[in-house]
């Protein structure tokens, strides 16, 4: 019974630190509709960072329409840089940068993150 009562406990702490862990993800990020975010923080000087696993979908659709979301928010797409496997993207906007990232990982789960920094 005592193994019992310290397990469930254990397991409602872990729980509760996991989703405190996760801060609100603010309207700049553009997360995919299908994306299981994995980590979603505030950086302690004005950025943010999102990190999700996508277990659908394509490196191109998603990449088109972090593109259109970015674009369509103000932001000039910086750079483009694109292989089999993996996509990155860097936009600006006067003191604003978001950087994103698309990686095809193992079992066809696409890796993806944000990096969203002012200056």
């Amino acid at each position: 019974m005592k193994t019992k009562i310290m397990l469930a406990l254990t397991t409602a702490t872990f729980a509760f630190t996991a989703h405190a862990a996760q801060d609100p993800i603010p309207d700049l990020i553009f997360v995919p509709d299908n994306a299981q975010v994995v980590e979603a923080e505030k950086k302690w000087f004005g950025g943010f960072e999102l990190e999700a696993n996508i277990p659908d979908g394509t490196l191109l659709v998603i990449s088109e329409q972090v593109k259109a979301f970015y674009t369509d928010k103000g932001f000039e797409l910086s750079r483009e840089e694109a292989d089999d496997d993996d996509v990155e993207l860097l936009f600006v906007k006067e003191q604003e940068s978001v950087e994103v990232d698309i990686e095809l990982e193992h079992n066809d789960i696409i890796e993806y993150s944000v990096d969203y920094e002012t200056k």
